[in-house]
């Protein structure tokens, strides 16, 4: 009785440290590389980046914009949802069995390439345009915060 004991937990103690695992990866790259990446707006690095997940689903995957040296922009950003679906073995009920008992890890990887617009030069003068715009704004706002306040005849 007790030689069935022990050689039952010895079983299951080896099948314990034998079981398996999924890994899921998402690769994201870009054209150029050594652009800044977000994934649902949480920044991830740099690309090429490679994240671990643990759920499967919708994702927004942001790169760029890369700005030159003189603080123009080169490149424009690129954002796009992307659906990351599960794979056979990871459907009910199949799931329990390949994360739990396979005794081999199984690496589930979903790769996205984003290829960024080149910039033209015409965003960087809108962008300039643009602050010229809020800066005049302001210039208003502030003669109007100013500006004395008649009072009211009773």
């Amino acid at each position: 009785m007790r030689k069935q004991v022990v050689v039952s937990s010895a079983f299951l103690m080896v099948f314990a440290l034998c079981a398996g695992c999924v890994e899921r990866k998402v690769l994201i790259r870009s054209e150029p590389s050594g652009v800044l990446a977000w994934v649902d707006e949480k920044r991830v690095g740099s690309t090429p980046v490679d994240l671990t997940f643990s759920h499967y689903g919708r994702r927004k995957i942001r790169v760029g914009p890369v700005r030159g040296s003189g603080g123009r922009i080169q490149w424009l950003a690129a954002e796009r949802m992307v659906e990351i679906k599960a794979p056979w073995y990871q459907q009910y009920p199949l799931d329990f069995f390949f994360e739990v008992l396979w005794p081999w890890t199984m690496v589930d990887e979903h790769e996205v390439r984003i290829v960024l617009p080149a910039a033209t030069g015409r965003e960087y003068l809108y962008g300039v345009e643009r602050a010229e715009e809020v800066r005049e704004r302001a210039e208003q706002f502030k003669r109007k915060a100013f500006t004395p306040v008649p009072e009211l005849e009773q």
